[in-house]
């Protein structure tokens, strides 16, 4: 349709148009971009192969514990019986393997400054089915399998290079983790996708073998998340038949192990083997769609202002148009200037388009990894490539058959014929009201959309979590000291459990004696932990009714572990000294356990019992909920406070006065006046925890925000344009009414009264449209909560946008006296 001419051309007009032509790259590369980075986003999450071979064939195997009245309690547990299952596996597979994560963290105590890891407990099968990519050495063999006992391990080489200097030699050395040395066999490539069962906060920096798993050794009605069984099956069809297959023998067995248990009776398991793809990708998709719809209608309202400018601009060239048409020109003359222009136009979109993908890519990969799965592999795509070209197509056919439509030859051949004031290439009036109202109506759907999405991340954000995190520390501690034998008598065990309390306690009144502390405290956890992992116990409220369990979350710790997070006291009272050292059989519960025990909360002295009735506490305190729901629970969970002992996962909780530091040589010093067995393994802000938790929070807000700044100021610049060019069009029309009489507070309501009539419309049928969505989604499981404030202040911003932007366009002419509209000035 043009040649190399018409683009030489092209381009030279387009210079002498420098703030057109930016506009209009500047609008859409923005947009495109966004949408191209969002399409990708889903792209990968949704469709996008895994880095497995085979992938539909890989199962996730895993149970969800169900209660008497067939509720779900946990959705992804494995009970201990499944271990059985492994022994003996289905004719469908082709392959297996067992896999766990540590639920704490755990320290290389062959190095002087014992870092933190995360372990992986697998069996050989794991590194087959996902191709584990080995840097050096070897994976687990048939020689790490179950009941081999075969002290080795497998680094990642993050660590390898980390903590030993990516030490070739590190092959057939020992690294000790707790009590166990093991030889290093393998250092995996940091190529290596490993498959997050557990979100994508989650990865592992060693793999053990699965003996060594701390699960392994529990009795057979124990109970345990963040443990799969992997499978690779035949052939994919057989999934189903699989499941079907494990279903009656897991739960026969599970019902076998509880026998005898009062308070399990009536619970089942009831075995899934789900998808790899629809595991690993989580509930993401349900936001990053909700995220690639806002971007497209980003892009629509760009659209409609690229349109506008366009139509614009093709009118300002009427005048050329009519001399070429006078000389000869054919249409198809005219069009191929024209679409030479769009065609530069476009491509310049596009190369911004792709930067400011790239710009979104490296901003998610930043501040959305722990939230989003796959973002690390968002990048260049053949079908995100393929994606963008086509987008940027049909944007162009779509302005070019809009430019098309609008060019009148004939009236171009007659224009100089009357001055140059024929009406060719005018942007008709009904296209004007067109363009107003989808303007209008895209925006307040986007708007409304966003700002609801907003005002809920800014409510949760703006809540006070129920407890003070700044300069709070959680300092994980590595006891070097041997682990209580299982064998040892009960007494023995409870004694050397007695005496680690006793030296906690010590470290803990040394550390409050440093200049640099104002508080501290000693517990198993804090109240969000640096991994958000959490202690648990069950109580029995009433001895009569034996079957009803109460789960908590239970913080075992002291007397100033309250005061330090500023946690308030409802009801009752702290502990005291003599009750922490003692180990007193009292409770302090948060209010959220107090209702569900009464629904006053009134529970001070009252009983809670351990399964089976072994030990009785009495609740002395209520304390406020928390308020923060984190990947776990939604709402507030049951809390529990205890002065037990600190047996594993203990933490030191230290609160540091105004712009005072601790850092772990000072602490190390402090603990080895008490016990060589202590060392501090790292230093976690409490402060930071809690925004990790409020990550997605903030990851909404951001978006949302961004959102709603981009759609205002698109649907600002786009209805002023439009309503810009129709005052110039009717310049001496105004020109005449102020001439003869017309007060230009009269001519702006007139105005006004015109141009809010498509913006109503528009505003109506988004209203209609968001009726309907709102309708859809009480069909499905997602919660939304509709803020009125959210529906009716954006439709009211873009009422005032009309009004402000009305006036903007006739204010260059009404303040003037009126011969100036009238010599077209």
């Amino acid at each position: 349709m043009f040649n190399l001419q018409d683009l030489s051309t092209a381009l030279y007009a387009l210079s002498k148009a420098k703030g057109y032509a930016a506009t209009v790259v500047l609008t859409l590369g923005l947009t495109l971009g966004t949408l191209i980075a969002m399409f990708n986003l889903n792209y990968q999450i949704l469709a996008a192969p895994l880095p497995y071979a085979d992938e539909e064939q890989l199962v996730v195997g895993s149970t969800a514990w169900l209660d008497k009245d067939g509720s779900v309690m946990y959705q992804r547990i494995m009970p201990q019986t499944m271990l059985q299952l492994y022994t003996k596996p289905s004719d469908k597979l082709s392959d297996q393997a067992l896999f766990g994560y540590s639920f704490v963290s755990m320290t290389l105590r062959d190095l002087p400054d014992t870092p933190q890891i995360q372990i992986g407990y697998t069996t050989p099968g794991f590194m087959r089915m996902y191709q584990m990519p080995l840097l050096l050495g070897r994976a687990f063999a048939d020689a790490e399998e179950i009941g081999s006992h075969n002290a080795v391990a497998v680094l990642s080489e993050k660590i390898w290079r980390k903590h030993y200097n990516a030490d070739p030699a590190m092959l057939g050395r020992r690294i000790r983790i707790g009590n166990v040395d093991f030889t290093v066999v393998g250092i995996a490539a940091a190529a290596f996708s490993e498959p997050r069962f557990i979100g994508p906060s989650r990865t592992n920096d060693v793999w053990l073998p699965w003996d060594f798993n701390p699960v392994s050794q529990q009795s057979a009605n124990s109970i345990n998340g963040w443990h799969f069984y992997l499978a690779k099956l035949k052939h994919e069809a057989d999934r189903l038949a699989f499941e079907q297959e494990l279903r009656p023998q897991i739960n026969h067995l599970f019902q076998e192990s509880i026998e005898g248990l009062p308070s399990q009776t009536g619970r089942s398991v009831q075995f899934n083997a789900e998808p790899l793809r629809l595991l690993l990708k989580g509930d993401s998709s349900s936001r990053t769609l909700w995220m690639l719809a806002g971007s497209l209608m980003l892009l629509l309202i760009a659209a409609a202002n690229i349109t506008n400018l366009l139509l614009s601009r093709a009118a300002k060239q009427q005048r050329s148009m009519s001399i070429q048409a006078a000389l000869g020109a054919q249409r198809h003359h005219l069009l191929s200037q024209t679409f030479a222009e769009l065609t530069w136009l476009m491509l310049a979109a596009l190369l911004l388009a792709q930067l400011v993908a790239e710009a979104a890519y490296a901003l998610l990969q930043a501040y959305a990894a722990n939230t989003l799965p796959r973002l690390f592999e968002l990048g260049f795509d053949w079908p995100v490539l393929l994606f963008s070209l086509l987008a940027t197509l049909l944007l162009a056919l779509l302005f070019a058959l809009l430019i098309s439509r609008q060019i009148n030859y004939r009236a171009l051949q007659q224009s100089l014929q009357s001055s140059g004031k024929g009406s060719g290439v005018q942007i008709s009036n009904r296209t004007r009201q067109l363009l107003i109202a989808t303007q209008s109506a895209l925006a307040a759907l986007l708007l409304v959309c966003s700002a609801q999405v907003l005002l809920q991340s800014l409510t949760q954000l703006r809540q006070q979590v129920g407890f003070s995190s700044e300069q709070r520390y959680q300092i994980t501690i590595d006891d070097t000291a041997p682990t209580s034998d299982s064998n040892q008598p009960r007494e023995q065990r409870q004694a050397a459990q007695r005496q680690r309390k006793e030296e906690l306690m010590q470290v803990r009144d040394l550390v409050r004696q440093h200049p640099a502390v104002q508080q501290a405290s000693v517990s198993n956890y804090p109240p969000i932990s640096f991994d958000g992992v959490y202690g648990s116990a069950t109580y029995v409220p009433d001895l009569d009714n034996p079957t009803r369990i109460l789960a908590s979350r239970v913080a075992t710790t002291d007397q100033y572990f309250l005061p330090l997070f500023d946690i308030p006291l409802l009801q009752g009272r702290n502990f005291t000294a003599q009750e922490v050292a003692t180990q007193a059989l009292v409770v302090i519960v948060n209010q959220a356990f107090a209702q569900k025990l009464r629904p006053d909360g009134d529970v001070i002295g009252q009983r809670l019992y351990s399964q089976g009735g072994v030990l009785t506490y009495e609740i002395i305190g209520v304390s406020a909920n928390h308020n923060l729901p984190d990947e776990w629970s939604a709402e507030e969970p049951n809390r529990s406070y205890l002065p037990r002992n600190l047996i594993s996962g203990t933490s030191l909780l230290l609160q540091l006065k105004p712009g005072m530091q601790l850092d772990k040589t000072a602490l190390n010093q402090l603990m080895s006046q008490v016990s060589a067995h202590f060392r501090t393994a790292e230093i976690y802000s409490i402060e930071d925890n809690v925004t990790r938790v409020l990550m997605s929070n903030y990851l909404a807000a951001a978006v949302t925000t961004a959102l709603v700044v981009l759609s205002f100021l698109l649907a600002a610049i786009g209805i002023y344009g439009v309503l810009s060019y129709s005052a110039q069009l009717r310049r001496f029309e105004l020109g005449v009414r102020m001439a003869i009489g017309a007060r230009p507070v009269t001519i702006l309501r007139q105005l006004l009264g015109e141009n809010l009539k498509p913006v109503l419309a528009g505003l109506a049928l988004a209203a209609m449209l968001l009726i309907a969505l709102w309708l859809g989604l009480q069909q499905t499981t997602l919660m939304v909560e509709l803020s009125v404030g959210g529906f009716a202040l954006p439709l009211a911003l873009i009422v005032l946008l009309t009004v402000l932007t009305s006036l903007l366009s006739v204010w260059g002419i009404i303040r003037k006296p009126a011969i100036y509209a009238l010599q077209g000035q």
